[in-house]
This record gives structure tokens, sequence and C-alpha cells, in this order.
């Protein structure tokens, strides 16, 4: 298995993604196709660990709290409980965590015991491909809520390119 552990960005790889900030966490919803994937990727024996950047609390629009209830109700949908790497900061806060740095994944690498060849990052933007670039590890591109834009702004290709995170099950089934 060349990946141990699969980085997920939240927001357009996992979950529909409103145009502007989502004011009211209660109206976000998974995509239909990631409890499945999810639950196939930890059976056929991946970690996973979700890496999100959620500038809205430092924006005020809700509680690091509000965040870790989306969450629960996405993981008991999902099936699965990833450890989450999140970062609260604004844009220009200044932080070390904030994607396309690469210190989210490097923690979860850290506290994996996991080296960046045995990783892959999974995302829709180009914050998600510099996250992973920085960190030394794979980037593989969605084409759900950004992606196909991204796809036409990198400047290298991802070491995998899915239509949807769902694609990753049948690349990893064990």
């Amino acid at each position: 298995m060349k990946y141990r552990l699969i980085l997920l960005d939240r927001d357009g790889t996992l979950n529909y993604e409103a145009q502007n900030h989502h004011r009211d966490l209660s109206v976000l919803r998974p995509y239909p196709f990631s409890g499945p994937a999810l639950r196939g990727l930890t059976d056929a024996g991946h970690r996973l660990a979700l890496v999100t950047n959620q500038s809205g609390i430092a924006r005020g629009y809700w509680s690091i709290d509000d965040v870790d209830r989306l969450h629960k109700r996405f993981f008991k949908e999902w099936g699965v409980e990833p450890k989450v790497y999140l970062c609260p900061h604004g844009p220009g806060g200044g932080c070390g965590c904030r994607k396309p740095l690469p210190g989210l994944v490097q923690r979860a690498l850290a506290d994996h015991q996991c080296t960046p060849a045995a990783a892959l990052m999974v995302g829709d933007s180009l914050a998600d491909a510099g996250a992973a670039q920085g960190a030394g590890v794979d980037f593989a591109l969605v084409l759900t809520g950004r992606g196909r834009i991204t796809r036409d702004l990198l400047s290298h290709p991802p070491a995998m390119l899915l239509d949807t995170v769902a694609d990753l099950t049948g690349k990893f089934s064990a």
C-alpha cells in the first residue's frame, strides 16, 4: 500500500460548498458519495485525516465548537471519524497552518508517524495543492468544488485526477 495516510480537504472535496462563506453550518451537506468512499478507504487499511481551512472562525461567522458539531454530524453520517487538522485563522493571519502553507499537513504526518512518500493529499483548490507540495506529499485533484477551475491553474499535473473522492476507493481497494 503506497499511501498509508489519506489527507482530505473538506469544503468542495467532501461536501457541497457555498459560493461565499457559509454563515449557517447547519445547511452544509456532504456529497452523497463521501461516506461510502471514506469507509471504503478505511476498510482498505488507510488512515484518514481531515485538513481544512476555516477562516469563518476568525471572521466571527461561527465558533470552533460550531465547526466541531458540524464535523460530528458528518462523521456520524459517514460512519468514520478522521482526525481533524483545522486552521481557524483568516487570510493574512500570519500563521503557518493555513493552506497553502504545509503546517497542517506536516502536523498530520507527524501525528500519524507517516513519511511524505506514504501520504496523499486530496483536494479541489490551489491551496490544497500548495500544502501538499510544501509538505512533499502527492496531490490528487478532485473535480468537485473548485476542482475544474483549479485543474486549469495548476503549474504541474497532480499525481491523480479524480472526478470525485469516490474514485479513490477503486484505486485503493483491498
